[in-house]
């Protein structure tokens, strides 16, 4: 493609505009649309050269000059030649370049924040709608006391808003919107998240909120329960499991998918809160997810499958459900390292604690047997190892009643060491 020429398409003929070099971002080589200035005198486009600084660069893509400082100056001459420019090629099919925005500055910032904190609602909504216009206004927003500033809010109006307040209630979503753009979140804003209204909030937002709301929730409760100092006292909420559950089953997007399945793992880690997550119907949804799941989610599936088949009520649930032990045979090696240990993981847990050979049977016929050969052939952790081991020499007792090998390729395979 000759970087010269922008070519576009009028009356179903192509037109050939010549854009001038000078026009051009010396980075992408397109037509800049918000031209800024380094100290060394360069001028590129705004997203081009935050995007060069923020990889760690910090010398001149042109001069090779080392950069003093990195902060960049709007060209306004050179931006009114581009106008111009698009103006004067308008009848070929050359759009102007819209104004750009002024980015987002501290002392702005802390002018909105204070109005945030006042509970203004439009603040709010502003604070996100400025986070989300750039990359450089949500750093800058991420690295200022914003989050602190939200969660305090938040935290504020929570009580207000489980008493169905509706002022409360909405300013309780505008803030969780508004907080997913201060991640990772600060420790202080996660104890004011933390506290006993706060965190009864979040999980009825979770069940009850409007959706872009509980996608802020769930994303939000995933990162807490990251964290040890909050797991447990989120995993003892009411309405959580349900909440996840209810996520997984009419699932808004595939964030909320992805943050439900890690919240799901995090809270079984506690062995007193894996039947409540059962009873609440996790088992079968997450089974079903793995049947055509993207990898990513498949892969947190898998996890969360394993842990909860750590209790006798998950391994029940899995046992019994028709497409528990086909689709564990088919994704053992499919997925990553990790969801394969959790796979052999999950046989294991099912087969060994079986009371019949059925289990054993079905994991036969699904292919099971050949894939741990593969398992143990290239390479696992030595825990995977010895269950795989003892799982095959289970299988064999079997091998003759059952078909057990499956077509496999092995072209994915990978070994670990």
């Amino acid at each position: 493609m000759n970087l010269e020429l922008g070519i576009e398409r009028m009356k179903g003929m192509r037109v050939e505009v010549t854009v001038p070099s000078y026009l051009r971002c010396p980075i992408s080589l397109d037509l800049m649309k918000d031209p800024v200035t380094l100290c060394t005198g360069i001028t590129y486009d705004r997203h081009s050269i935050e995007t060069w600084l923020d990889a760690g660069n910090d010398i001149c893509p042109v001069t090779n000059q080392i950069l003093h400082t990195q902060d960049t100056i709007p060209n306004h001459t050179l931006r009114r030649i581009i106008q111009d420019w698009c103006v004067t090629n308008s009848g070929r099919g050359v759009d102007r370049i819209p104004t750009p925005r002024a980015p987002l500055d501290l002392a702005h910032l802390n002018s909105i924040l204070a109005e945030v904190s006042s509970g203004k609602k439009e603040s709010i909504r502003k604070l996100g709608r400025l986070g989300r216009e750039s990359d450089r206004n949500r750093k800058c927003i991420a690295s200022s006391n914003a989050s602190s500033v939200l969660a305090s809010l938040f935290a504020e109006h929570s009580a207000q808003a489980l008493y169905r307040s509706q002022q409360s209630v909405e300013i309780c979503e505008e803030a969780l919107v508004a907080l997913t753009l201060t991640f990772p979140l600060t420790s202080q804003a996660l104890d004011s998240l933390a506290l006993s209204n706060a965190i009864a909030c979040l999980v009825w937002i979770l069940r009850e909120g409007n959706p872009e709301a509980k996608i802020s929730a769930v994303s939000i409760l995933r990162e807490m329960v990251s964290n040890d100092k909050y797991r447990d006292m989120i995993g003892r909420r009411e309405g959580l499991a349900e909440g996840l559950v209810q996520l997984l089953r009419e699932p808004i997007c595939p964030i909320a998918k992805k943050s439900s399945l890690a919240i799901i793992y995090n809270i079984a880690l506690g062995k007193r809160y894996r039947s409540k997550l059962v009873e609440a119907g996790a088992v079968p949804l997450v089974v079903e997810i793995l049947v055509d799941g993207e990898r990513g989610i498949c892969e947190k599936a898998m996890l969360a499958l394993d842990i909860l088949c750590c209790c006798t009520e998950g391994r029940l649930a899995a046992s019994t459900h028709a497409l528990t032990l086909p689709v564990v045979a088919k994704k053992m090696l499919r997925i990553s390292d990790s969801a394969t240990e959790s796979a052999v993981s999950v046989l294991w847990n099912i087969c060994q604690n079986s009371s019949d050979e059925g289990a054993v049977l079905e994991a036969l016929h699904a292919g099971a047997f050949d894939k741990l050969l593969l398992i143990v052939q290239v390479g696992c952790s030595e825990q995977t190892r010895d269950k795989s081991i003892k799982l095959l020499k289970a299988f064999n007792k079997y091998t003759n009643k059952w078909e057990c090998s499956e077509t496999l390729h092995l072209h994915h395979v990978k070994r670990s060491f």
